[in-house]
């Protein structure tokens, strides 16, 4: 399943896929010649958002992101159908 979403932070909009989602966290994957800034943004899974997350760049070069409170179960099980 792919769920494509979009992260913004205080300078940029960066449209980005979105996988491995559950209630803590998910991989984010921008668009070819996109980056994901770090640090807080908000980040939309499709039409549900404005989620606040923490992003990182793991070691693989991977971005990451934390979501500052636990993503509710209907969200994960509505992705999950999807």
């Amino acid at each position: 399943m792919t769920i494509y979403g979009e992260c913004i932070g205080s300078r940029a909009r960066t449209p980005v896929t979105i996988s491995q989602l559950d209630d803590r966290g998910c991989a984010l994957e921008p668009q070819p010649g996109e980056s994901v800034s770090e640090g807080v943004l908000d980040l939309w899974i499709g039409a549900i958002g404005p989620l606040p997350v923490t992003a990182e760049v793991c070691a693989t070069g991977r971005y990451t992101a934390r979501f500052r409170e636990p993503l509710d179960a209907r969200i994960i099980a509505h992705f999950a159908t999807a």
